[in-house]
């Protein structure tokens, strides 16, 4: 364009004209220049964005806690190997598949399904799970929405029912047991 520029200034065209095309030029160029400054900061967003993701990644795998992500009827997106131990299958077997289907109550399972698409909130239901194959077993689940607002995809929580305590004493010795021990020095 620049090239075609400088013959309409050889040519007898007149200065408005000219004016106008130098001005289309420069703001060309100032295009060009935002442009590239775009794509420079879209290329260090993507680099922000996979490494987040790559740290999400890890940090849903390494979770200790048997954890499943589904979307809003239940169907499992993606689970951790604790929650594949847990059903008794592997991580790839889970996927695309109903999280109902491993519950004892299938009727109490949609009710707390349902519940979680009315209001978006947090979640805990005791449920019994049916691991494949395996003994059914008694767990505390807390579902939250994957993200603030979003109720399209839930994260499940799995933990063991709580054990009632026995007691918040630790059992002391009689006064028998303590004249048989040797006495603590103290420094």
């Amino acid at each position: 364009m620049r090239t075609r520029a400088a013959k309409l200034r050889r040519a007898a065209v007149p200065p408005e004209v000219l004016d106008v095309v130098d001005q289309s030029l420069s703001l060309s160029d100032a295009v060009v220049r935002e442009l590239a400054g775009t794509g420079l900061q879209f290329d260090a967003y993507k680099v922000k964005l996979d490494e987040q993701t790559a740290l999400w990644s890890y940090l849903f795998e390494e979770m200790p806690l048997p954890c499943v992500e589904t979307d809003a009827s239940g169907i499992i997106f993606n689970a951790n190997r604790a929650a594949a131990t847990m059903l008794n299958t592997s991580v790839k077997h889970l996927g695309a598949r109903l999280l109902m289907h491993f519950a004892e109550d299938r009727d109490r399972f949609g009710q707390l399904l349902r519940g979680l698409s009315l209001d978006g909130s947090r979640h805990s239901s005791s449920l019994i799970i049916r691991p494949r194959e395996r003994a059914p077993m008694h767990v505390e689940a807390t579902v939250i929405p994957r993200s603030p607002g979003d109720n399209s995809a839930w994260l499940w929580f799995f933990m063991p029912p709580e054990q009632p305590h026995v007691g918040s004493r630790r059992h002391e010795k009689s006064p028998a047991d303590r004249q048989d021990s040797p006495p603590h020095m103290v420094s």
